[in-house]
């Protein structure tokens, strides 16, 4: 297996929540600075955006949000400093309050990187989330000690260019020996982009999206669980 680095999406590849509290502290926390800073009443960016918000990152899914109410991209770049500034107050002010942390790991998924990390590979994260909410679902799903690279919704706009920016903190490493995990088109037409290997994890294994709108991308390896090993080497053979 031609394999040094591996990169992998958080929600929906890693974890997923069970659902049974409520919002999360980062749901709230963007809810709450979307209404502070554009003067949005009750605004609630998971009801508006559904499954679009999948693939985005924080910041496409706040301008989304707010397109909903007429603010273009033009009104909305100026006032995204301040945006991600009351974010972040309002998240660590009510962090030790306990912030509905229910992230539950996928199934197979840390056999599977004990496996990666058995054999020396490099493993990191690119994900829409900014670093510091990245760092806080991974403390939380246990899984702090695993990854150390990666890329973040803080480093970019567009998913390819969080795997790009990533790749640059790498390049000590072949483009032909990185693979990207993820569980969204999105994730599969980043590596695609960026000349990688894919692997897409559909919904069946708790991923986010369904394996035909995966292969919508026609790109990369769509798998049904992590428990599908040997499918994965094979792949990642070639």
């Amino acid at each position: 297996m031609n394999l040094k680095l591996c990169f992998f999406d958080i929600d929906g590849t890693l974890i997923r929540r069970s659902g049974t509290q409520g919002k999360s502290l980062k749901t709230r926390s963007i809810n709450y600075a979307l209404e502070k800073v554009f003067e949005i009443e009750g605004i609630d960016y998971m009801s508006i955006l559904g499954k679009r918000i999948y693939g985005m990152t924080d910041s496409l899914i706040m301008r989304a949000a707010v397109a909903e109410y007429g603010i273009d991209a033009d009104h909305y770049r100026p006032k995204e400093p301040e945006l991600f500034k009351t974010i972040d107050d309002y998240f660590d002010a009510h962090l030790e309050a306990g912030g509905n942390n229910d992230y539950v790991r996928l199934p197979g998924v840390v056999e599977f990187l004990d496996y990666l990390k058995a054999k020396n590979i490099r493993l990191g994260l690119v994900t829409g989330n900014i670093e510091k909410h990245s760092e806080w679902k991974m403390i939380n799903a246990g899984f702090d000690s695993y990854f150390n690279t990666g890329a973040y919704g803080s480093d970019a706009e567009h998913r390819w260019e969080i795997l790009t920016v990533a790749l640059k903190r790498n390049s000590d490493v072949s483009v032909r020996s990185v693979c990207h995990f993820g569980d969204s088109p999105a994730d599969l037409d980043a590596a695609k982009r960026c000349g990688i290997k894919a692997v897409g994890i559909c919904d069946k294994g708790g991923g986010t999206h369904t394996r035909e709108e995966l292969a919508e991308i026609d790109y990369g390896l769509i798998i049904d669980s992590w428990y599908e090993r040997d499918m994965i080497e094979e792949y990642l053979s070639h």
